[in-house]
This record gives C-alpha cells, sequence and structure tokens, in this order.
C-alpha cells in the first residue's frame, strides 16, 4: 500500500537499515533505540533519580522538572513505550523535558524492569506502585499530586490506560485531571484491520508487534485480561468512569484501528474523548529524534502538553 509520509518521516524511513529489531537479541534492539535517540541532558530540566521500593523490589524513578524551580510543582506522570521491551529515561528523555519546559509541571516517569526481564504483570504493578508512592509521599519531593494528568506513548499508553483502572479499583487517593494517549497499544488480543494494511510498516511492522507482546504476555490467557487488552476486556462501567482523555494517532501505523476503536468505546460511554491524527508520521513520531523537531510532531507535543497542563492547574 502506498501511503504519504512528509519528507522527515520519509527520510527517516529510508535511512533504516539492516536486521529488523525482530531478529535481533534485546540487548542489541534496546542499544540501536539508544544510539537512535543520543539523548544528551538540557540545562534548563533537571533529573532526579530516586529507587522507589514497590512490593519489596526497588523501581528507579525519574523526575524531571524545571532546573532551579522552588516551591510544589503540579505532578505528571509518564508511562513510557518502547514495546515494554526499549524505552528508558534516555530514550524518551527529550520528550520528558519537552513536557517540563511547556507545563512546568514535574514529570515523573518510571523505568519498570523491561521484558523479557519480567513479564505480566510486573510492569503494571511496578508503575502503579510508584505512582501510588507519589500521590501518597508527594510532599516529600514538592509534588501536588491531588490532581495529576497522565500519559503515555505506544505500549506506555496501554500502561496509562491500566493505571487509569488501577487506580478505580484500588481507590487510589487523587484524581487524574487528563489522561493523554499517544498512538497506544489497547489489544494484545487480536488485530484490527490496520495490522495488514500495515503489516510492513512503515517502521512499526506487524512481526516487530508480535515479537513484543510474546516478550511481555509469553501466556495468551494473560492477553485476554482488562489490563493487556482494555478495548475488548475491560468492562463499560470501568470505562464510563475514566478520564477526560485525548488520543493521538499516526498516520501510518498498525496500531491505528485498536487506538481509534478505544477512543469510539469511550465515547460512546460518555466520555469526553477527542481522537486526532497525524497524518504523514509514522509511530513514534513525537519520541524519535530524528522526527520529533518536525512541524506535525511538535503541533501535537504542544496540544499534548496543553492537554496536561490543564489537567493540573485546576481542580
Amino acid at each position: 500500500m502506498s501511503v504519504y509520509l512528509d519528507p522527515q518521516s520519509q527520510a527517516f524511513v529510508d535511512s533504516l537499515q539492516g536486521p529488523p529489531l525482530y531478529e535481533k537479541s534485546f540487548v542489541d534492539a534496546r542499544q540501536i533505540l539508544e544510539d537512535i535517540q543520543s539523548f544528551k541532558t538540557s540545562s534548563d530540566v533537571e533529573q532526579e533519580q530516586l529507587d522507589i521500593q514497590v512490593n519489596g523490589e526497588a523501581v528507579k524513578t525519574v523526575i524531571f522538572r524545571p532546573a532551579g524551580a522552588t516551591g510544589v510543582l503540579k505532578l505528571i506522570f509518564y508511562t513510557h513505550g518502547g514495546g515494554w521491551i526499549l524505552g528508558s529515561p534516555t530514550v524518551h528523555g527529550s520528550l520528558m523535558e519537552d513536557f517540563v519546559r511547556k507545563t512546568g509541571a514535574a514529570v515523573v516517569f518510571p523505568y519498570y524492569t523491561p521484558a523479557p526481564e519480567a513479564q505480566y504483570p510486573t510492569q503494571f504493578e511496578q508503575s502503579y506502585g510508584v505512582l501510588e508512592y507519589f500521590v501518597k509521599n508527594g510532599s516529600k519531593h514538592q509534588l501536588d499530586c491531588a490532581v495529576f494528568g497522565l500519559a503515555g506513548d505506544s505500549v506506555g499508553g496501554n500502561m496509562a490506560i491500566a493505571m487509569t483502572q488501577l487506580a478505580q479499583s484500588r481507590n487510589l487517593p487523587a484524581k487524574i485531571g487528563q489522561l493523554v494517549l499517544l498512538y497506544p497499544v489497547t489489544d494484545t488480543h487480536s488485530k484490527s484491520e490496520t495490522y495488514k494494511t500495515f503489516r510492513d510498516g512503515p517502521y512499526l511492522t506487524e512481526k516487530t508487534m508480535d515479537w513484543m507482546i510474546e516478550a511481555f504476555l509469553p501466556k495468551k490467557e494473560d492477553r485476554a485480561t482488562a489490563l493487556a487488552s482494555p478495548l475488548t476486556f475491560a468492562p463499560d462501567e470501568v470505562l464510563a468512569k475514566f478520564p477526560p482523555t485525548t488520543i493521538f494517532l499516526s498516520g501510518a501505523d498498525p496500531l491505528i484501528g485498536e487506538a481509534e476503536a478505544f477512543g469510539h468505546r469511550l465515547q460512546k460511554l460518555g466520555v469526553d474523548t477527542a481522537i486526532l491524527k497525524a497524518e504523514g508520521v509514522v509511530h513514534d513520531y513525537v519520541m524519535l529524534e530524528p522526527l520529533r523537531h518536525a512541524a506535525t510532531p511538535r503541533a501535537v507535543t504542544e496540544f499534548a502538553a496543553l492537554k496536561l497542563l490543564q489537567a493540573v492547574s485546576s481542580k
């Protein structure tokens, strides 16, 4: 299928060489993304690294905040993508810095144990444990967590949806003011038609998604759960209580169908939900360093930040 890509996206896709990720070791695949990103910290955003204890295990967590900030800051909680395998504070660092600059809030980034070193539901439990810690102990870190913004990209979008479900079922003593989902995974149990349309990419392919899902969810019965596949298995009564939600799609991406369908479910249940498609770009477009400075990724990042800012600016 011929699909339009903007010049930056087309140049990035054309530059990709060598075997696909799913033919590489997990260690080598992680290094490829680290090399693409080549993240260097900026002087206007500070990082604080913490080990948060969750179920007796330390979860590495990074707080990104404006350099020299004083007083209490609002909270944005970010669950990262990378197929449960590839993400890290360095891979996502530039995007986290952007959110800090555009909102003035602190961004908390839990670096859960990647797959396949850990598998379902470990990453959900680690991320929720970090979220719960900050909600209950935010004042120790100069954070106001009473109302916070929640966001995630790709698999991180899947995890942000899971955090929203767990916040309900476990009575998290805080309010999610806005949920921002960037090209999210919403169904690991079945595949939408766009898996066929974009089975060979550009960039993200069906085989790469299969490789990532298998690493995190080797047991097929775990995929048939509300946390792993909220599109299919999350109950209406749970989704109807979701916060205002903004879903950003890619223009060429196997995940378009499931992300759209999840947004449609929320809309039909009365949740204040916007679904916005960014034409001409591939999966990961707001995160990838070769793409994120182009016009469309910049606009999406700015709008996502605005929605998160609105979430934390009013109670």
